[in-house]
C-alpha cells in the first residue's frame, strides 16, 4: 500500500493506492482514517501515475461542488 496525505481546501485527506488498480480516499476520523470514497482504475504502473491520477479524482470532486471552487478562490 501506497499513500499520500494532502490538504485539500484546509481539509486533511489521505489517497491510499494499493499498487494494483484500487484507490481509497480518507479523512481522519477520531484518530483513524475512514474511507470516504473508493475507485477503480485499471493500468497504473508507477507511483508518479497513480498520484496523476488521484489528483485528477479529487479535480473532478472539486468540480461536482462549485462551491468548493469559490472557497479555494479559483474561478473557471
Amino acid at each position: 500500500m501506497k499513500h499520500w496525505e494532502l490538504e485539500i481546501n484546509g481539509e486533511h485527506i489521505r489517497a491510499e493506492w494499493n499498487e494494483s488498480a484500487t484507490f481509497n480516499m480518507q479523512m481522519p476520523v477520531g484518530g483513524q482514517w475512514v474511507d470516504y470514497h473508493c475507485f477503480t482504475c485499471y493500468g497504473i504502473e508507477s507511483e508518479q501515475e497513480a498520484l496523476e491520477f488521484i489528483m485528477k479524482e479529487i479535480e473532478e470532486q472539486l468540480k461536482e461542488d462549485e462551491s468548493l471552487w469559490e472557497e479555494a478562490g479559483i474561478e473557471f
